[in-house]
């Protein structure tokens, strides 16, 4: 399989058989430089990880030091040098070894380009970790679910471990959903088991160690994240860089999978002989306090996963009918006369805002609006839309957007009660006008969904930022 973060650049290719630098040995007294901190503390815990191993650390980020506040404050008690607003080569001069944030485009990025120019040894931070890690690894990527599913696995693992009937001492819940494992590896240990979710970005370098997990796990693969790649199979590639190291990997699961993708895996599958296990709703249902289709099937995988490593099935349905999903992703905020308020921030695109609103089981309300973004409002979201939401108010950089392909009135759900007058799509200054705007329209027995459906960045530092003021605005109702 081609490299997929790299393809298209020959003399970036030509290096990426060179060690990467994770394997450098000891670290102590290296000269580190980290690219991109990033507005989500991205590069926060390598960073930390770094000062601690021994490593004098550089920071830079192209972005201003105002908008990495957040981040930099969580590094005030370590010795580290900023360079922020921007890239300067100079900073290269002295450095030992290069961590790259996987936000960094590396086909386009000019300042990557110029790394690998003078040949310095870089590497990224899940590459560090998963170089170091001695436990067994079950490791999930694909388009969406990633990280709902991990934590259900890890729910159910932690419960199963609990009892002491297995030989697992412990599991640790980490990587892609925004909590990296580097500071527990001295807790480690060959009796753990590790739940780590994997981008593709992630992906993209895994093959530079030779490693991949014990257990693969794709929870499905549309279009996504397409302007990273040439092409949709370029994207392709980079989730099945998942496994990479067929001597490692055991099995994988997945769900569901759009034609091309899904040929493509069985064929990696077969000429790896890696069994692949398509994962679908089991037989008895499940009981689930979060909403929506894509939860139950996110819930099919975890229930699948960890039958494969001999948890009891009783075991399993417990911990999913106690799981009450992650932090802004279909999060319930609280019910205000008879109207639910649910955060779902995380949603960044419209398929995820297409999950989001069919995961409502009543008349809606949806706010939705962020950074722009080059993204289609096609047929199906148009129906669902118009079908189950009884208004849409807009806010951010998509409004106009919005208003340009939403012409006609969305139509209440059917047996609604409100007059067709009501369903309209109404642009909004701003998070605090919208929320009034949704409580004003709700009626009881409603559901206010806040599914953004763009990134967060036109105002706000990420999705949790967003997604924390959503829930401060509601709260203040």
């Amino acid at each position: 399989m081609a490299r997929a973060g790299l393809a298209g650049i020959p003399w970036v290719e030509s290096v990426t058989d060179k060690a990467d630098a994770s394997t450098i040995r000891p670290l102590n007294g290296k000269r580190a430089l980290v690219i991109g901190l990033g507005r989500f503390g991205g590069g926060v815990a390598v960073t930390r990880w770094l000062v601690a191993q021994g490593v004098f650390v550089t920071v830079t980020d192209a972005a201003p030091a105002d908008s990495l506040r957040a981040s930099v404050a969580e590094l005030d008690d370590c010795p580290v040098d900023f360079k922020l607003g921007g890239h300067d080569s100079k900073d290269l001069e002295d450095a030992d070894l290069v961590v790259v944030n996987p936000a960094v485009d590396k086909r386009r990025s000019v300042f990557f380009h110029e790394i690998i120019r003078r040949g310095i040894p870089w590497t990224t931070e899940i590459n560090l970790f998963c170089h170091r890690c001695p436990g067994t690894v079950i490791g999930v990527t694909g388009s969406f679910g990633k990280s709902t599913t991990c934590a259900m696995i890890a729910a159910a693992l932690e419960r199963w471990i609990e009892t002491g009937g297995t030989t697992y001492s412990r599991s640790f819940l980490g990587g892609n959903i925004g909590h990296s494992l580097l500071p527990e590896l001295p807790t480690m240990g060959p009796d753990s088991l590790v739940v780590l979710e994997i981008s593709n970005a992630q992906l993209d370098d895994l093959p530079r160690i030779g490693w991949s997990p014990h257990v693969a796990v794709i929870t499905n693969i549309s279009p996504h994240h397409l302007d990273r790649y040439a092409d949709f199979g370029g994207y392709v590639d980079a989730k099945l860089n998942i496994l990479a190291n067929s001597s490692r990997t055991r099995h994988v699961f997945y769900g569901d999978l759009v034609p091309g993708a899904r040929e493509k895996l069985q064929r990696v599958s077969r000429d790896l002989s890696i069994p692949a296990h398509g994962v679908t709703v089991p037989p008895l249902p499940l009981r689930l306090r979060v909403p929506g289709d894509h939860n139950l099937r996110n819930a099919s995988m975890a229930f699948s996963v960890c039958r494969h490593f001999g948890v009891g099935e009783s075991f399993i349905r417990d911990a999913l009918a106690d799981f009450r999903g992650l932090p802004h992703r279909l999060e319930f905020v609280r019910a205000l006369d008879g109207v639910d308020y649910i955060n779902d921030s995380k949603c960044t695109s419209l398929p995820a805002m297409l999950a989001s609103v069919e995961a409502i089981d009543r008349p809606c309300i949806l706010i939705a609006g962020g950074q722009e973004k080059s993204q289609v409002i096609d047929d199906r979201l148009m129906s669902v839309l118009q079908n189950r939401c009884r208004l849409i108010a807009v806010t951010g950089e998509t409004a106009t957007a919005w208003c340009s392909v939403l012409k006609s009135p969305c139509r209440p759900p059917a047996g609604n009660s409100a007059p067709p007058e009501a369903s309209r799509l109404i642009i909004t200054d701003n998070l605090e006008s919208a929320v009034q705007t949704a409580r004003t329209a709700a009626q009881m027995g409603d559901a206010v969904l806040f599914a953004p459906g763009a990134p967060s960045f036109d105002r706000y530092d990420n999705f949790a930022h967003r997604g924390d003021h959503f829930r401060s605005i509601v709260m203040q109702l």
